[in-house]
């Protein structure tokens, strides 16, 4: 059983990567490809599953890889909530793993499921069945503001796949202003907007 590999990462493409590690080519299913540089050095947390493939009646095994350990020790949790497989899990952890810690604590699941990849059955299973260990109180307070951060973005009337972009892609850290914050998600909206618009036009 995988623990970690080191290696290179060879290619990628929008699901998965591919990694060397002793001269032999892995084939790693990731939530976020983009985050792994081509031709870098790298160490990545692995899981390993084994399913059988009904039609052909055959064992068929996948790896799972993650760049940081918290990913990995989260998605080992949420594969053990009900309904949830595995690659339901590794879309879950393309969003940011404190940021889903501090809403689990929360026991936030309207916040949790304005996430990508999380329904609002999924997020209830979640906050029901996942334990968060922790007493971090600065958790807590980025739960509270990413959560009026949703409130805030629906009452001006974003839509899910535009709060979702927000919530990926804007950083709440500590003694930042939620006003600032929400300026911040709205001129990342709008930016994405224009250039959608210019890719259509041309």
């Amino acid at each position: 059983m995988y623990s970690y590999l080191v290696g290179k990462i060879i290619s990628s493409n929008k699901k998965s990567i591919t990694f060397e590690n002793n001269y032999t080519g892995y084939h790693i299913y990731v939530s976020d490809p983009s985050m792994f540089e081509i031709g870098k050095v790298c160490k990545i947390y692995v899981i390993k599953n084994l399913s059988i493939n009904n039609n052909k009646n055959r064992i068929v095994e996948e790896l799972y890889g993650f760049g940081k350990y918290d990913q990995k020790e989260l998605f080992l949790k949420l594969i053990n909530v009900g309904g949830i497989g595995y690659r339901t899990a590794l879309n879950i952890c393309y969003n940011d793993v404190n940021q889903l810690k501090s809403l689990i604590l929360a026991k936030d699941s309207d916040t949790l499921s304005s996430l990508p990849g999380i329904t609002p059955k999924i997020a209830r299973a979640i906050v029901d069945e996942v334990y968060i260990d922790t007493d971090d109180t600065t958790s807590n307070n980025k739960s509270a503001m990413v959560s009026d951060l949703v409130k805030a973005l629906k009452s001006l009337g974003y839509e899910k796949k535009e709060i979702d972009l927000a919530l990926h892609n804007v950083k709440v850290t500590e003694g930042l202003e939620l006003s600032d914050l929400i300026s911040s998600a709205i001129k990342l909206i709008v930016s994405e907007g224009e250039d959608v618009n210019k890719s259509t036009s041309i």
